[in-house]
């Protein structure tokens, strides 16, 4: 019995690795990425309440340099 407990322990950790390592971060959490890097070199961090207007610009298919400059990011 304890063996077939082992196991199945085993078996669920298994597909619980395999879950975790097939992520991948969406679309937005991409942008989001890319943006605050962008941001990040001049000091500015986003907060939880930019998420909200970049999800806006997002779902508006703004492009990173258009919502950078929104941000006020100089290049």
């Amino acid at each position: 019995m304890y063996m077939k407990t082992a196991q199945k322990n085993t078996c669920f950790n298994n597909r619980l690795v395999a879950a975790f390592s097939r992520y991948t971060p969406s679309g937005f959490e991409s942008f989001r990425h890319r943006i605050a890097d962008q941001l990040a070199l001049q000091g500015y961090e986003l907060s939880e309440e930019d998420d909200e207007t970049l999800l806006s610009y997002y779902r508006h298919g703004e492009n990173e340099t258009y919502v950078l400059a929104a941000f006020g990011y100089e290049n």
